[in-house]
């Protein structure tokens, strides 16, 4: 059960400090993911004034599901690999 803990702790630290490092490694997709988020909402909003189509929008985000489960698999997979 230590072991668990002792992982747990180390594989936090990790993602912290990926998650540091990585505006420093990519400094100008903070803008683009902005300027993408604006795009969005004004079409969603020439969108919601278009009488013609439908209100309701179904989103299922299927290529996230998908590269979420790969890369979880291969993380719990080399995790159980290590843990061995």
């Amino acid at each position: 059960m230590s072991n668990f803990i002792v992982y747990s702790i180390v594989t936090s630290l990790v993602l912290t400090a990926v998650l540091n490092i990585l505006p420093l490694l990519f400094p100008d997709a903070a803008a683009k993911v902005q300027k993408k988020i604006e795009e969005n909402a004004r079409h969603a909003v020439e969108q919601h004034e278009d009488a013609d189509r439908p209100r309701v929008k179904v989103f299922f985000p299927w290529k996230a599901m998908l590269i979420g489960s790969i890369v979880l698999t291969v993380l719990v997979n080399v995790i159980g690999f290590l843990a061995r």
